[in-house]
Formats: structure tokens, C-alpha cells, sequence
């Protein structure tokens, strides 16, 4: 292992070695002990987290296991409940937690393979009339059962989350140039000139912990690959990720991808903070974000930039992206809003992630 170890840290510019062994405990040695309650007062539970979680839960959880998008007429997604279960797992919510796994897993797994379908539309015959995987929502459910196996001692867990996460490194990971790739889904992604990507599909900590549970080398190759693609895939003035990036096959270069406005926004505020959680956010990469969000100001920090003018939104951004700068370089930064202001599910989810990264240490 400690091979491995050293592999990935080839990949990882800027990351030290203490901090690299010290994300890899986070992701892989939660005490197994004999019952659900020694094990949470093992592992800890963070009271904002906590406290938080119940907000999100009365907003967005439906009583039957379905987190709801309320900024997106009320369908359900993947992404949606893989967050549920890994804020209630870092909550020690068991009950939650169970339900949303169950309606995940009859709903939305596929049955030829453990990745899931990436949107649930509530009320239509079938509600679940495309297929196609989102790479992200398969990466948040597969940490969030590593997490909650090891905090409630369920190998039944343990064991659902290699299974999607080896189904991810054997359908989801492409060879591009010198580079191994993470694809968004199954279908749609690949032309015969391009791959398109999004980058804040590469959810580090859970890459980390799919290295933690395997040991397979693959994934350090994933992981380092990421890191290079985020840190030259950058575009404009800030030296900005865009929502979604191409790659080209024959030439390997990168542009901002067609079809899509050439923003970062709503996808890409999540890649400082997958780096953060992660302990990967380099400090050329912080000097850049830091940059950017300073600009601005928490008062004033816009819902999105685009990479090829410079153009800012005539709105400023939700709470949750100001909880995203907060943890990743933002100087007049004070205290992470609370969900009681978050305007919808996507704010909220970023806000609650933005806490879970800030306290990764204190148990999950």
C-alpha cells in the first residue's frame, strides 16, 4: 500500500505527505466497533453538522426516501441522493440514511450494473425514462455507504460501495492521450474528435476513498490525471475551471466545450471545494480561486462568470456558493451561512458540504 501511496503522491503537485496519509486516514480508518452508538460516539459527531442536517431534512427529504431539487420543479437525481446520505451519515441520522438508500437503490440502480440513473421526475409514466448515469451521483452514494458502514458497522455497505465503484473504474474511465479520464455518464460524452468532461465530477474524497476500500493503483491514475486536467483546463481572466470541458483526441488539447455556456457556475463551483475536502487545492490553484473570489467580495460574488469575456451575472450568487469561497480562499469570509437562508436544494447541498469539508476532522 504504501507503493500506492507513493504513486499518487507522484501525481499530486503541491500536496505534502503528511497531509496526503492524513486525507487517506479520513477516507479509510473509521473504528469498527460492536454497536451503532459506540461507533458514533467513536467517530463523532460535528453538533453544526448536526444541527444543519435537520434544516435540510425538514426542506428537502421526502418521508419516503427522495430528496426533492425545489430549483427544479421537485424531480430527483442521483446527486441529490447521494448528498442525503452522506449529510445524514455525517449526521449519525441511521433512519434517514436507510430510507434514502432504499429508494435510491429500488428506484434509480440499474440492474445490469451498480451505477444508477441520474433523474427521477416525479409524477411521469416512467418517471425514470432515461437511463444514462451521472458519474457524480454514483461517486456521492458510493462514499457516503463507505461512510455509513463504517460508522454503523455494515459490511452490507462497505461491500454496495465497491461494487459501484468498481462498475465506475470499469465503465466510466477512459484512456485520452496520456491521460485517464472519469466520463459524466455512459452515453452522450464521446464523438470521434472530443471527450467532454465536467470537472466537478471528480469528487475527490470519494476517489480517495475508492482507493482507500480497493488498494487498486487505478484509481491513483484517475485521481492525478483529475488534478492535471483541472489545473490546465482553466480559462479567462481568473484562470476559472469551466462547467464543462473538452479534450481533443487527436491533439489532446483543451477547449471549453460547445453545447454549453462557457461559464463557471453551478457545476464548477464544486471543484475548489471536492479539492479542499480533499486536501488537494494546490496553492497555485488557492491563489487563483482566492484571486477571484477577493475580487468580488462576499457581498457582491457573482452566480457566474463566462471564460470567454469575462461577462459576470446580473445577480449575485445564493448563499451556498458564498460557502464554497468561505472554505477555499475568500478573505472577508466570516462565519458559513445557515440553510435557514438557502434559497433551494442546490444551495443548501453546497452549504452542507461546505461544513462537512471544514470538519472533515472531527469524524467523517
Amino acid at each position: 500500500m504504501l507503493l500506492d501511496f507513493m504513486k499518487l503522491q507522484k501525481h499530486v503537485s503541491g500536496m505534502g505527505r503528511r497531509s496526503f496519509l492524513s486525507v487517506m486516514a479520513v477516507a479509510g480508518s473509521f473504528p469498527m466497533l460492536s454497536s451503532g452508538a459506540e461507533a458514533d460516539d467513536a467517530i463523532g459527531i460535528n453538533p453544526q453538522i448536526a444541527q444543519q442536517w435537520a434544516i435540510f431534512r425538514d426542506k428537502y427529504f421526502h418521508p419516503n426516501g427522495r430528496i426533492i431539487d425545489t430549483g427544479n420543479s421537485g424531480e430527483s437525481h442521483s446527486e441529490g441522493q447521494g448528498y442525503g446520505m452522506l449529510f445524514s451519515a455525517a449526521a449519525g441520522d441511521q433512519a434517514a440514511f436507510e430510507v434514502i438508500w432504499v429508494w435510491a437503490r429500488t428506484n434509480l440502480q440499474h440492474k445490469d450494473d451498480a451505477l444508477f440513473s441520474w433523474r427521477y421526475l416525479d409524477g411521469h409514466k416512467p418517471p425514470v425514462a432515461d437511463k444514462n448515469n451521472a458519474t457524480d451521483g454514483d461517486l456521492l452514494i458510493a462514499l457516503a455507504l463507505a461512510w455509513a458502514g463504517k460508522r454503523w458497522k455494515r459490511a452490507d455497505y462497505i461491500q454496495d460501495a465497491m461494487n459501484i465503484y468498481g462498475d465506475v473504474l470499469k465503465l466510466m474511465t477512459k484512456s485520452v492521450g496520456p491521460y485517464t479520464v472519469l466520463l459524466p455518464g455512459a452515453v452522450g460524452f464521446l464523438t470521434k474528435d472530443t471527450v467532454t468532461l465536467n470537472l466537478s465530477y471528480y469528487v475527490m474524497p470519494s476517489l480517495m476513498q475508492a482507493f482507500a476500500l480497493t488498494g487498486d493503483a487505478k484509481w491513483t491514475k484517475v485521481m492525478g490525471d483529475g488534478l492535471q486536467i483541472i489545473a490546465k483546463g482553466r480559462f479567462g481572466e481568473w484562470k476559472l475551471p469551466p462547467d464543462w470541458l473538452s479534450i481533443n483526441l487527436h491533439t489532446n488539447a483543451f477547449s471549453i466545450a460547445k453545447g454549453w455556456p462557457p461559464r463557471f457556475s453551478y457545476d464548477a463551483i464544486r471543484v475548489p471545494l471536492y479539492l479542499s475536502w480533499a486536501h488537494m487545492l494546490t496553492p497555485e490553484l488557492l491563489a487563483d480561486f482566492s484571486r477571484f473570489w477577493n475580487h468580488y467580495g462576499a457581498s457582491a460574488l457573482p452566480g457566474w462568470v463566462d471564460l470567454t469575456n469575462g461577462a459576470r451575472s446580473p445577480y449575485n450568487a445564493p448563499p451556498g456558493y458564498l460557502a464554497v469561497a468561505s472554505c477555499t480562499g475568500l478573505a472577508s469570509a466570516g462565519e458559513l451561512p445557515t440553510l435557514d437562508h438557502a434559497p433551494d436544494y442546490y444551495s443548501a447541498a453546497l452549504t452542507m458540504l461546505a461544513y462537512i469539508a471544514r470538519n472533515q476532522g472531527d469524524g467523517m
